[in-house]
This record gives structure tokens, sequence and C-alpha cells, in this order.
């Protein structure tokens, strides 16, 4: 029902019948009551069991690598590290535990009373272990559908209407790069530009989200890790244009602290930066800081911050494996 979000690639694969095509698009019919029956009649039969279904399922609304975010999420919350492969395994057992027990009465002809033996400490500690995974799958899934990249930080200035006449709704390349070039000083322009390039040049770059809201945006994700993660956001203003520095939603999507630690340190270079450092660590990287049009202006600061995301995206897989490589789109808008 959000026409301009972003789609999942496997979202953009489902089918629709004609039937359910020609009673909303002939017959006046409502596109969320049709499309809701369509997914509970194709889906009401699946039990989605099996680890390699739920990923699927999921698939059909987020991007995340599901099994290795979960892993991570489990990792940090016990004492020891757990890999995908053990999460997925584990899984598969129980699942195959289960449909034995459902099916076959669990029966196994090698154990004296003719069935698998099954305590109620197993038992409980089964369902433990599944209370567990579903908590690690909502943090690894986040809100769906994602959150909005709209917001600016306080200060950028009153909503603006290009040149071009564009509407402040529906940015894309061309506007949010006008308005760089219409509201930043000819220093703060070939930073921000720059950054802009590297971006998309970059191996590990995903993709370009731009902004729906009032203030021209363009916010870019990497594939950093086992993951994707919008690492920085342009906001445009007519009072202030600034690069906002995304620790908390590369957080939120699974990137450790000491892979962020080297860019905070030599982003504190910068012009208004000395302190960010100790503010960004004490809120354990939950914070968005912005590079001002001060520091933007500095001769070097294309450089320092272009190496400094370098740093940061070079253990990155850049989409070797798996569906990423599907989302890449090297120098797409």
């Amino acid at each position: 029902m959000r026409p301009e979000a972003d789609r999942p690639p496997k979202f953009g694969r489902l089918t629709v019948s004609m039937e359910l095509f020609e009673r909303v698009h002939h017959r006046g019919g409502s596109l969320a009551e049709a499309f809701r029956e369509r997914l509970e009649k194709e889906w009401a039969y699946q039990s989605f069991q099996q680890p390699k279904k739920i990923e699927d399922a999921f698939a059909q609304v987020s991007t995340v690598r599901l099994w290795p975010r979960v892993a991570g999420v489990l990792s940090r919350a016990g004492q020891a590290a757990v890999t995908a492969d053990e999460v997925r395994g584990r899984l598969q057992r129980i699942a195959d535990r289960r449909n034995r027990i459902a099916h076959t009465a669990d029966r196994d002809r090698e154990s004296p009373t003719g069935r698998r033996p099954l305590t109620a400490d197993e038992a409980a500690e089964t369902v433990e272990w599944l209370t567990r995974i579903g908590g690690a799958m909502s943090d690894a899934l986040g809100p769906v559908p994602v959150a909005d990249y709209d917001f600016p930080p306080e200060d950028v200035g009153e909503p603006v209407l290009l040149r071009s006449g564009r509407s402040p709704s529906h940015w894309d390349e061309a506007s949010v790069l006008e308005a760089i070039d219409a509201y930043c000083p000819p220093e703060v322009a070939a930073t921000l530009l720059a950054v802009y390039r590297h971006a998309e040049s970059h191996p590990a770059f995903v993709r370009f989200y731009y902004g729906q809201a009032a203030y021209p945006s363009v916010t870019a994700w990497f594939e950093i890790g086992d993951d994707q993660a919008a690492a920085w956001s342009i906001y445009t203003g007519e009072k202030k244009t600034v690069l906002s520095i995304n620790f908390q939603w590369m957080r939120d999507r699974g990137v450790p602290a000491d892979r962020m630690d080297p860019l905070v340190e030599s982003l504190s270079a910068l012009p208004g930066w000395t302190h960010v450092p100790g503010t960004v660590r004490a809120s354990a990287y939950g914070r968005r800081p912005a590079l001002e049009p001060k520091a933007l202006a500095e001769p070097a600061a294309a450089k320092t911050i272009t190496d400094a995301f370098d740093v940061l995206l070079a253990s990155s897989r850049h989409g070797a494996e798996g569906e990423g490589e599907l989302l890449r789109v090297p120098g797409r808008a």
C-alpha cells in the first residue's frame, strides 16, 4: 500500500491472479483486501517450520540475511558465539523431531520402548530456545516496513522548491545534486559530491535512497559485514546542508562497535568533531551526528571522510555470496 517504498527483490516476484487484478482494476475492489485474501489463501496451508521456508517468507518484506543476523543477535546476548549454520541446524532438527512425533509416533526400533526418549527437561529446553529464536528474529528483522530515512537534523531550514519546479516529495539524483549546488558554498558542494561519487563507485555499495519528505536528501547503503546498512545521509536546506554519519542505523544492523570506532576517530580530526567520539561511545553508538558546513569546507574533508569509510568497508564481503549480489546496482542514481 506504499508505492514509494523500496521493494525487496522477492516481493517484486510475487504473482497475482487475473481474478485479483480485475477485481481491483475493473470492479473497484480494495487492493488491501484482495491482496490479503490472496496471501492468506496461498500461505494458509504452509507451516513455515523449515529454516529455508522461514527465510523465504521474510524475504517478501525484508532484505535482511536472516540467519546470519539471528546468529549475531544470539551471540551478542549469550556467552558463546553462535553461527548461522548452528541456528539452522538446530531449528531443522526440532522440525524433523516434531514431524516424526506427529506422523510416525516417534517410533525407534532400537529403543526398549519402541519410541525415542523425550524428557520434560528436553521439551522445556526446546521451548525456551524457540522463544529466544523468535526474539532474535524480531531484533534481526527490525521494524517492517523499514524506518524512513527522511528526517533531517534540526535547523536544516525550511522546505524548498527548486529551480526545476520539482515537487519536494519526489527527490532523485538530479534534484538532490541541484539542491547541493543551489545551497552550498563551492567547498562544501565539492566535498559532498566527492563523498557521493565515492559511494557509488565502491565495491560494497548497494543503493542510494532518495528521501520522500520536504527536504532533499539521499542516504547511501553499503554491505557491511553480513548485512546492509544506511551509513551516511546528506540533508539539504536553505539554511544548512549536513552530512549525517549514521552510527545508530549501522549499529542496529549489527555493525559492531570496533568496526565503527576507527570511523568516528578519523572524523574527529574535522572541525566541530573533537568531542564526538566520546559522545558516540557513551551512547553505545546510538547517535547519528552530522558533519556541518564548517567541517565539510575543510580542504582535506573529502579525503578524510572517504578514507575513513574505506577502512569501515574494507572487510565487507561486497556481495560475493547470496542474494546481496542481486541488490547491487553499481552507479545507480
